[in-house]
């Protein structure tokens, strides 16, 4: 019989995914795919200095497993540096681990915190958010928004024409290995926020970004002014019966 599968732990979601030779459009590049486990055998050897066991613990993965994932990781980019290709950091089998997120203290010793809402136009908040294709991104100091930015989000648009993977657990629609990984291709743009909010959600999204430490509202306030501006009031209805 073949050996079971472990799911592999990954500690850290990269914040950027996607990297590119300067002055060269994307459409015009060739892609690398490094998957999420592969980033994290990097980071784990390369970043932190962990010795090829260790890192296999922190994976919990054998320690040949974790050199051929880190092996393969290396390979990809080379390919990418040597022969001026874009990486893109996406998918995957694993499973999230780590401490949680909390609110933070700028160097001026005010405290900070992100908001991320999903979101089609940048004014309402997206009904379903595996289907928004933009996170807006609100800085809070000291109560008061003093900056907001859009950052691209992958969606189920991302993953059309992907077969699916099979992983660890699958007792509940959405929170399969498979789904899993979507869903941490769709967080890892916004693991520095502490607040998503949505006006739609699966539980598998909502258990994906509760391992992230992400507090999760899921509001039937349409206006992104609106929410933000509940939320800080401790006035935002958590609308937990919209979760599907």
């Amino acid at each position: 019989m073949p050996r079971p599968f472990k799911c592999r732990r990954v500690a850290f979601l990269p914040g950027v995914t996607h990297f590119k030779p300067a002055g060269i459009p994307l459409r015009m590049l060739e892609e690398v795919r490094l998957s999420v486990e592969e980033a994290e055998a990097i980071r784990l050897k390369d970043s932190e200095g962990l010795e090829q066991e260790q890192g296999a613990a922190k994976m919990n993965i054998s320690r040949p497993t974790f050199q051929r994932v880190l092996a393969a990781a290396r390979r990809k980019i080379a390919d990418a540096l040597l022969n001026g290709k874009a990486i893109r950091i996406e998918g995957g089998t694993f499973e999230i681990t780590g401490n949680p997120q909390s609110k933070t203290v700028s160097d001026k010793g005010a405290s900070t915190m992100k908001i991320a809402l999903v979101t089609e136009d940048e004014k309402t908040i997206s009904q379903h958010f595996g289907r928004a294709p933009y996170y807006l991104v609100a800085t809070v100091e000291d109560g008061k928004v003093i900056r907001q930015e859009r950052r691209d989000k992958a969606g189920h648009h991302t993953f059309e024409g992907h077969h699916e993977e099979h992983g660890c657990h699958g007792e509940k629609h959405g929170m399969d290995a498979g789904a899993q990984s979507k869903h941490a291709t769709m967080m890892s743009n916004i693991t520095d926020c502490q607040v998503l909010i949505a006006g739609g959600m699966g539980w598998g999204a909502q258990e994906g970004l509760k391992r992230l430490g992400i507090e999760t509202i899921v509001t039937d306030v349409s206006g992104i002014d609106e929410a933000i501006k509940l939320y800080l009031e401790g006035k935002l209805v958590n609308r937990m019966e919209r979760l599907h």
